[in-house]
């Protein structure tokens, strides 16, 4: 039965007919099982010296008991915190297995995050034994008071005062696996860490993650053992993973979408993940990481999808080694693929998931059906396997299943309210059911009033414009408390630049224009008229991680953007002298606005994007004015 012919119905409610396949158990009896039966399989790839080294289920095996016996000894014990702040890296899997199997709790913090804010994380998760990649995260936080152990992935550096005079021992990643290695002919040491893994409950909490922060400050969500493979138990229903499957993974491993969903769905199922050292980021490195190890299942952002496409498109050479016959299907998760994308992939016979969750739901709620055209907007599937969801009568959506969070770490209030006595999470988003799916609407926080209190959900505008031009890598709906709606939009430099390389005249001429001809376009179909949008600004740059506009799984906090756009908007709403004409020249107007430009131009307000530079120009820089 597909999992669109499962879904069943009842009122305000879906679940799925579909049950889980397996029973419950903790994550050691599932790493006790794959190393017996894949023991020369490898589990991962790791790129050293110029290409991929695997690293199979029975090397993997050892150096998680090993540095199990590291982490009793250094004092890590059931329920305490073992905390780690690195990019990706396979050491990372050893130290996730290892905890969880002991009983302790993993508590992956993103790297990227400014100082201070790795420092109140790792003081709130207040762990027994702390691991770091090395001196850039030394030198970053300092030393941790309080800690008692610290283990760098890499050599250390030395730091002031030196850890020993604070009463904190300090190893390397290295020494520890050795130190404590079984030694050959001692198999019962191993046996005897696996049978006490194995006899872990499942409802015992095994991993915090820090929530993304995307309408708010960052939450420690404890999750048991049984949320997270509870996804795989569900998955086993509906998909066909097997350990002839690899996976290309670059998502931080801190987050949800890369650290659960993505990393236990290739573990559990015996399939080689490679990691990726591209991050994400240099489009480069990954190309020539998808091209060596040709991926059966990629799990991506929409960002990479569109370098991908673009990058085929431009270079139709690589395009057969990039959407080649072994690919068996993508997972786009973080906000929806644009429509202009979807039909790329359904041309290349690759199906396109989506799904949605939460971290706090470990993550997937529901996902659409891999055999299944996808043609309502904002469709995020069905209901998984022993997952219920509803739709409140404000719109909410709330989810029943054993994916749900335990709670909040030290955080009775948002627990409370997340988890309210009516037995459902209560997710923040608004969804809707459309037959036996569910149809996402947007976060409760993004929708606003406009002046004359008509209600807008801009997330429904955003996905509709950003599905009609592929120059648009993200699009932001404001009009909160204003009389009309405008957009803030950040072109896509790296499309622009493999269409039309070094020739930016041209390059400015073309996606002006077509930017100004999506904007009209959606304004002739659009139905409501207080939707359509009077103006849009461009804004010649990325969003980053480093200016919190994006998280570290590169969803758009729109808090942020809109802050840090302030100057643009003020030049789109309240023109004046003030303005400074930089930003007036970035915003293009699409109603006659007849008021005379400021500095002395003969040009009217709707033709200040005619001075200089509007889809290139920076605002930082002066332009000079015709």
């Amino acid at each position: 039965m597909s999992q669109a012919a499962a879904a069943v119905r009842d009122g305000n409610t879906i679940s799925s007919r579909l049950a889980p396949v397996g029973v419950r158990e903790p994550v050691g009896a599932f790493l006790a099982r794959n190393a017996a039966r894949f023991a020369e399989h490898p589990a991962y790839c790791e790129r050293r010296d110029g290409r991929f080294h695997p690293v199979t289920w029975r090397a993997l095996l050892r150096d998680v008991v090993a540095f199990g016996r590291f982490l009793t000894a250094s004092g890590g014990g059931r329920a305490d915190r073992v905390a780690v702040i690195s990019p990706n890296r396979g050491e990372m899997l050893v130290a996730e297995l290892a905890t969880m199997c002991l009983g302790a709790v993993y508590t992956p913090i993103f790297a990227g995050y400014a100082a201070d804010q790795l420092r109140a994380l790792v003081a709130h998760a207040d762990p027994a034994v702390l691991l770091l990649a090395g001196k850039a995260q030394l030198e970053r936080i300092g030393v941790p008071a309080g800690r008692r152990t610290v283990v760098t992935f890499d050599a250390p550096t030395p730091v002031d005062p030196p850890m020993a005079e604070v009463g904190i021992t300090l190893v390397t990643f290295g020494e520890a696996l050795r130190r404590y290695a079984v030694p050959d002919g001692n198999e019962s040491q191993e046996t005897e860490f696996l049978a006490s893994a194995v006899s872990i409950e499942p409802d015992e909490p095994g991993l915090m993650m820090y929530t993304s922060g995307t309408s708010g400050p960052l939450k420690g969500v404890l999750l048991t053992h049984d949320n997270i493979l509870s996804q795989q138990r569900a998955l086993s229903a509906i998909w066909d993973v097997t350990p002839k499957d690899r996976f290309l993974s670059y998502l931080p491993w801190h987050h949800s979408f890369g650290g659960i969903f993505e990393k236990y769905t290739a573990l559990y199922h015996g399939a080689t993940l490679y990691i990726d050292d591209s991050l994400g980021k240099d489009f480069d490195v990954l190309s020539r990481n998808w091209k060596e190890m040709q991926p059966t299942i990629y799990f991506s952002v929409p960002k990479v999808y569109q370098q991908l496409v673009a990058h085929a498109q431009a270079n139709p050479e690589d395009a057969s080694r990039i959407f080649h016959p072994g690919l068996r299907f993508v997972f786009t998760a973080a906000a929806p693929l644009p429509a202009n994308l979807s039909v790329f992939f359904a041309g290349k016979g690759i199906p396109v998931i989506e799904g949605w969750g939460l971290t706090e739901t470990s993550p997937c709620c529901a996902l659409t059906d891999l055999n299944e055209a996808r043609t309502v907007p904002g469709m995020v599937g069905y209901p998984i396997p022993g997952v219920t969801i509803a739709v409140a009568a404000d719109g909410e959506i709330l989810v029943r299943g054993p994916n749900v969070m335990r709670g909040y770490f030290r955080d009775a209030e948002a627990t409370a309210k997340a988890l309210p006595s009516d037995g459902w999470f209560h997710t923040g988003d608004l969804g809707a059911l459309v037959g036996t799916g569910l149809q996402l609407v947007s976060r409760k926080d993004r929708v606003f009033k406009m002046l004359n209190a008509e209600k807008v959900i801009p997330t429904a505008i955003e996905n509709r414009l950003a599905g009609m031009n592929p120059y648009i890598r993200h699009v932001i709906v404001t009009g909160s408390g204003r009389d009309f709606l405008a957009a803030v939009v950040y072109p896509d430099f790296y499309r622009i630049g493999e269409e039309f390389g070094d020739n930016t005249p041209e390059a400015e001429r073309v996606v002006k224009a077509s930017l100004r001809e999506t904007m009209l376009t959606f304004n002739r179909e659009h139905p409501v008229g207080y939707e359509r949008i009077q103006a849009f600004v461009v804004v010649s740059r990325e969003l980053s991680v480093e200016n919190r506009e994006l998280t570290p799984s590169l969803k758009v906090r729109v808090g942020a953007v809109i802050e840090n756009a302030e100057p643009y908007l003020e030049a789109v709403y309240e023109p004046d002298e003030a303005c400074d004409c930089r930003f007036l020249r970035k915003v293009m107007r699409l109603t006659p606005d007849n008021r005379r430009c400021f500095v002395g131009s003969e040009r009217t307000l709707d033709h200040c994007h005619e001075c200089g530079s509007f889809v290139f120009g920076d605002a930082a820089g002066a332009v000079g004015l015709p």
